[in-house]
């Protein structure tokens, strides 16, 4: 082979190689966490537990369970989050793919042999060896690896809203929890002083005050106690349960949740709520995926331009004894395909896009509203409990019970006093609940918690 064949195919292959290799430093490494480090600075809510979605220690819990381990235990075991963290893993690994360069051609040719006539044998036979590389002209390589990086981003994002579900999720079904913890034990207390009751009238029917009559529906009373107190202990165990299957637990191993159902003295303004959507990911992700479709419609336009591919070789004829160097070009000719049609739908793609981010806005004010006035309803509710109703017929029900005992009040009149008590106490660990659930309701939607912006 000659000195200029031989430099001929090695300049070709160092320049191959050279583009090969050149690649490794573009390619990004994969990120350990998703985009909350840069996007949520200043949600606390949100960059809680950031980097544990991978991970695989457990969080033991004991057999009373406070918030803040159901939250940790939640983002660290949730399947629902694993599943999401490893959507994001998924896209960065397509985004590296989609960065790479086209692989190089290495082609092998032998004619002109084991024919007839001068073609017999392998006396006449040409050999060729060619090394082709397609060039990339429309810049196709780097407009894919933009599209597949904000797809990753998108998956960041996804992985966000997920998470944010999750907490949400979690705090309203421990309030639920609470919630039943809370009547199961009022009902308690609810039966031991129908008991008193009863044995109270028990007492007067032995000392011939009352008729038997009333100790029988004493009695009545009693046993309807006990069946309520059966229901709510049923409903407690369904919400406990509900609770540990956020984190993939199938029965719960906690027996008690510490904490109360309590109000703030004041709630913002839902005019200062307004300002804070933005830090909802199901909002804030539309400027990514904005950003991705508008990258679509340039990477679809450039895989309208032909690529060129550039090759080079060496061939030798043995029946002349001689060599020579191979260089070829070939390119397309866009006569029919200019990858017009797919420029056309990720313009559509936009469109629509634009459209439905509007939707989406639209969706979340609305919500917000809804559940900004839920919950301004149910904190008047439960100051008005709070403050007049429960008061009053705590002061009813006593009145009622020394009347009784001192005859001025029959059975039937200290039984409505008894039960409006309790209803109202009822009603007020509803409303408490309610309030709870609202509250993690408007976070969900401003995307960051009401305490933050209280001090703020």
């Amino acid at each position: 082979m000659s000195k200029f064949i031989k430099t001929v195919l090695l300049i070709g292959m160092l320049v191959l190689a050279a583009g090969c290799a050149s690649e490794e430093s573009l390619i990004e490494p994969p990120s350990e966490s998703t985009l909350g480090e840069q996007i949520y600075e200043q949600s606390s809510a949100l960059n809680k537990n950031l980097n544990r979605s991978t991970q695989t220690e457990s969080i033991a819990i004991s057999d009373t369970l406070i918030f803040s381990d159901a939250l940790a235990k939640a983002l660290v075991e949730s399947p629902a989050l694993q599943s999401s963290a490893w959507q994001v893993r998924v896209k960065e690994a397509e985004r590296i793919q989609a960065s790479l360069l086209p692989n190089p051609e290495l082609e092998a040719e032998m004619e002109n042999f084991g024919g007839t006539g001068p073609f017999e044998g392998y006396d006449s036979r040409e050999t060729t060896i060619r090394l082709s590389q397609k060039i990339l002209l429309g810049a196709d390589r780097m407009k894919r690896k933009r599209v597949a990086g904000l797809d990753r981003n998108l998956a960041g994002w996804d992985y966000e809203t997920k998470r944010l579900d999750i907490l949400t999720g979690v705090s309203k079904a421990y309030i639920s929890a609470l919630e039943a913890q809370k009547h199961l034990e009022q009902q308690r207390e609810l039966l031991e002083v129908a008991e008193q009751f009863y044995n109270s009238v028990v007492a007067q029917v032995k000392a011939g005050k009352v008729s038997q009559l009333e100790a029988t529906k004493a009695n009545v009373e009693l046993s309807k106690v006990r069946i309520e107190l059966r229901r709510i202990q049923q409903k407690q165990s369904s919400a406990f349960a509900a609770l540990a299957a956020f984190w993939g637990s199938r029965s719960p191993e906690f027996t008690w949740l510490e904490g109360a159902l309590d109000t703030t003295e004041s709630i913002p303004e839902l005019t200062g709520l307004i300002q804070y959507v933005e830090r909802n990911p199901d909002i804030a992700r539309w400027a990514t995926e904005i950003q991705r479709l508008e990258a679509n419609v340039s990477y679809q336009r450039a895989k309208g331009i032909p690529d060129i591919k550039l090759g080079a070789g060496y061939r030798r004829m043995e029946d002349l004894d001689a060599e020579a160097a191979l260089v070829s070009v070939s390119i397309p000719l866009p006569f029919f395909n200019r990858n017009q049609g797919n420029v056309k739908a990720a313009r559509y793609q936009l469109n629509q896009a634009e459209t439905q981010r509007e939707g989406v806005f639209a969706d979340v004010y609305r919500n917000l509203s809804q559940s900004y006035h839920r919950l301004n309803a149910s904190y008047y509710e439960v100051q008005q409990l709070k403050s007049e109703v429960i008061p009053g017929a705590e002061e009813a029900y006593e009145a009622a019970q020394i009347g009784y005992s001192q005859g001025k009040f029959d059975f039937l009149e200290v039984l409505d006093a008894q039960r409006t008590l309790f209803t109202s106490r009822t009603r007020y660990i509803e409303s408490l609940a309610e309030f709870n659930k609202a509250i993690a309701d408007v976070e969900r939607l401003i995307g960051t918690s009401l305490e933050d912006i209280s001090t703020n």
